[in-house]
């Protein structure tokens, strides 16, 4: 597993976007983001979530990317498959 985000609640999310096709970009060192997560729709409109270095509640946060990545509406909903 690379090492994304100093806080290891931020970087399992983000490893967790990354598995459902999520893109990490990491902010340059005079941006006030530690990064950005795109979504796998490379199209005008897609997802975006702005990854904090710093945020107040770091759980809060990594849960806020989790529910981002599973509410995203480009991505293919694996359970319509199903049925």
């Amino acid at each position: 597993m690379a090492r994304h985000h100093p806080n290891k609640a931020i970087n399992a999310a983000i490893e967790y976007a990354m598995e459902n096709g999520w893109r990490f970009v990491k902010s340059g060192p005079r941006a006030h983001a530690y990064g950005k997560l795109y979504c796998p729709a490379r199209e005008r409109g897609a997802c975006l979530h702005v990854v904090y270095g710093t945020p107040t509640n770091p759980e809060k946060h990594a849960r806020q990317i989790r529910w981002r990545v599973d509410h995203c509406p480009h991505c293919p909903d694996e359970d319509a498959e199903e049925e």
